[in-house]
């Protein structure tokens, strides 16, 4: 046993002799060697180095550590449960026609405003579960601030571009028209029609303007400005002018209120948006009140809460450096490879104080969701094929692992399952044999066929546009179908949407996880198909909430299309049947580069998934 004890600020380490433990100690910068009492020492701060020396080592298993600093300590993040006891039934909650306010919702101000009451201004991280109407609780406090404290403009900052067209409809819809926010660049076409689509340049005239479509005599900019977190690392010269106009308009009492939303998608603190917002924050201190939103706060990565915490006043730490040195064990080349977190309760002490949490399961009667697996069995062609990819992956094994993202190389064997035309030129998608061929697809196809006889809508998702354009071709043939992705037209987007949502004729939108899985509301489908997953199950569960939210009335169906006996069937067995493989995800990625064993499970190596089942059992 090599057992590793911390003592003040430095480790103590002692063991029975064995040259190679002395051999890995010496490569730890700073070590040093105590004669009188026969124990080596390392710095506290180089602890990650030690680990990275015994890691893949026949001594990684046998190093005790007692420490201090809660290490690899996870620290669950609970709903919020103190709801003060404030009277709010003389203050207005704004909800769509026909509707009422939940009572989490009402809550919300109650907690909101008596945090407000006892001086804490700063605002709040909102992170309420997915689906539980965060816009229309975020836009009732900044309406209550307008009347109560004379605010003049909200500005709302989407780090998903496409969630500023949510947030414009559901605030006018919410308010009955009697808000009509203003999407910053958005420019009038010949014909009347708006355009957002635009660039730095115009949102910036907006805001300098402080009116709407670059026009001096158009109408001044109303309470609600929406803007995209790209938006602020416009940059002319060495300046960041819209980061700048932003911080000037705070400071002159214009901006009083800031929503981030997403604030995990788009914002890391070393981002060039990430630091643009720290530095509007710096600048203006307190004279904005900031509302950073997120669905799913992540706790296991440290580094994912230092911006939104740091908005709401959360914290002192003078820089993202510092932060990381607090809450991450660094080590490996160069001293840059993560190998560990630390002090995590105590980041959670931080959070529960300065966070509004509640739970879908626990404020909502949601009908609940049926999942269903449906296998395919790949055709002959399918199988040949995926076995010469698999040879030519097998082959680069080391190159593979090694390289800065192993999973793009297995992106080839996973199309080879719902696109095989994909990966081989020779594959006529016009081909009198392609769906024969496809399996995946004749599957889609009969599965689409039996939602309709119940007249129902669906959403369709792949990870990947030029798989949406195989489906638009034979999906578009039985059915009207609608499309969501990156590479649409703003403008087409939303139109598609709005169609799938509001006219029965279209039955069926088919989207990439990327673009329509986050943000976007389709309460009219009471079914949702995974053509192909994506390889992080928060992103399947986002994307499922799509039909799953605040407005479903019905029980929705989620289909996930499975090739047997492929890497389709791999994924789902390590991503969505193992809980505890998120030790095995690293930024939202299968960590292949540490986990070597994964390649081989992928791969449905015999060897490879004996080792990766070992460690569950």
């Amino acid at each position: 046993m090599i057992n590793v004890f911390q003592n003040n600020d430095v480790y103590e380490i002692s063991f029975k002799y064995d040259p190679n433990v002395v051999y890995h100690i010496k490569n730890v910068p700073g070590r040093r060697w105590n004669p009188d009492r026969k124990i080596w020492t390392i710095l506290k701060d180089k602890l990650g180095f030690l680990l990275s020396q015994f890691k893949g080592t026949v001594y990684e298993s046998i190093v005790s550590i007692k420490s201090e600093e809660d290490l690899n300590v996870n620290a669950t993040i609970e709903a919020t449960a103190n709801i003060p006891d404030i009277d709010t039934s003389k203050i207005p909650f704004y909800v769509k026609e026909g509707a009422t306010p939940y009572n989490h919702q009402l809550d919300f101000m109650k907690w909101s405003l008596d945090r407000q009451m006892k001086g804490n201004k700063g605002g709040f991280i909102l992170a309420d579960d997915q689906g539980l109407a965060k816009t229309a609780e975020v836009m009732n406090l900044a309406v209550y601030n307008k009347k109560q404290y004379k605010f003049k403009h909200c500005l709302v900052i989407c780090c998903i571009n496409s969630s500023k067209y949510n947030w414009k409809r559901d605030i006018e819809e919410h308010t009955r028209g009697k808000e009509r926010p203003y999407i910053l660049g958005t420019r009038l076409k010949r014909n009347g029609d708006e355009k957002s689509d635009t660039g730095g340049s115009e949102k910036l005239e907006d805001l300098k303007l402080m009116r709407k479509y670059g026009n001096k005599k158009a109408d001044k900019l109303p309470f609600f400005i929406i803007l995209n977190i790209e938006a602020i690392r416009y940059k002319s010269g060495k300046n960041y002018p819209i980061a700048d106009r932003i911080i000037e308009l705070i400071q002159s009492g214009e901006i009083n209120m800031i929503a981030v939303d997403e604030i995990h998608k788009n914002a890391s603190p070393s981002s060039l948006q990430g630091k643009q917002l720290l530095r509007i924050k710096k600048a203006t201190g307190n004279k904005a009140e900031w509302i950073p939103m997120s669905g799913t706060p992540i706790t296991k990565n440290p580094t994912d809460v230092f911006l939104p915490l740091k908005l709401v006043n959360g914290h002192n730490f003078s820089s993202y450096y510092t932060w990381c040195k607090e809450f991450c064990v660094y080590g490996g080349y160069g001293g840059y490879e993560v190998m560990g977190y630390k002090n995590i309760p105590r980041l959670k002490v931080m959070l529960q104080s300065n966070m509004l949490r509640r739970l879908k399961d626990d404020v909502l009667d949601l009908p609940p969701k049926i999942r269903y697996t449906e296998y395919v069995e790949n055709s002959p062609y399918q199988n040949k094929l995926a076995d010469q990819i698999a040879y030519g992956i097998r082959s680069r094994r080391s190159e593979i692992v090694g390289s800065l993202n192993p999973l793009t190389q297995f992106l080839r064997l996973r199309q080879v399952n719902g696109n095989p035309e994909l990966v081989d030129d020779k594959c006529d998608v016009d081909g009198k044999d392609y769906i024969k061929n496809n399996a995946k697809l004749k599957r889609l196809l009969e599965l689409l066929d039996e939602i309709h006889e119940r007249n129902e809508k669906v959403i369709v998702f792949s990870n990947w546009v030029e798989s949406l354009r195989t489906l638009y071709k034979f999906v578009s043939k039985r059915y009207n179908t609608c499309c969501f992705t990156g590479t649409m037209k703003s403008e087409d987007r939303e139109k598609h949407k709005k169609a799938f949502q509001e006219n029965p004729k279209y039955t069926v939108i088919l989207g990439t996880i990327g673009a329509l899985g986050t943000t976007h509301t389709l309460t009219a489908a009471r079914n949702v198909i995974f053509y192909d997953s994506p390889w992080n199950p928060s992103d399947k569960e986002q994307a499922e909430d799509r039909a799953y939210r605040i407005g479903t009335k019905y029980s929705v169906n989620i289909y996930t299309l499975v090739s047997k006996n492929t890497i389709d069937e791999r994924v789902e067995n390590i991503l969505y049947r193992k809980d505890s493989v998120s030790k095995y995800i690293v930024d939202n990625k299968l960590d292949i580069r540490n986990h070597p064993e994964l390649f081989d499970m992928l791969l449905g190596d015999t060897k490879g998934g004996d080792r990766f089942e070992d460690n569950f059992n």
